[in-house]
């Protein structure tokens, strides 16, 4: 077997969701190390945004609607209401 000499053209790609926790993660220690901020509440407010964030992440495809007409020509008005999908999540 020869070596691979394949190498990453990108190198580490994380996904948004990844990035978004990281930024929490930093907002929140540069709160109670910055302005002095309890952990305590500062883990509470940083578990609502992950809740939040995951959330909109889990349900971002829910409810998309094509703007204008679709492939037959004809826009969401002239489609019956059990053609459409319901959209959201509860």
């Amino acid at each position: 077997m020869e070596p691979s000499s394949h190498t990453p053209s990108r190198g580490l790609r994380l996904p948004g969701i990844v990035w978004a926790a990281l930024a929490i993660l930093v907002a929140g220690a540069a709160a109670v190390t910055l302005f002095g901020v309890s952990i305590d509440l500062a883990l509470t407010y940083g578990l609502f945004a992950l809740m939040i964030l995951g959330h909109s992440v889990m349900h971002g495809g829910h409810g998309a609607h094509p703007h204008g007409a679709d492939a037959g020509g004809e826009t969401g008005k002239a489609r019956g209401a059990d053609d459409r999908p319901s959209g959201g999540c509860h």
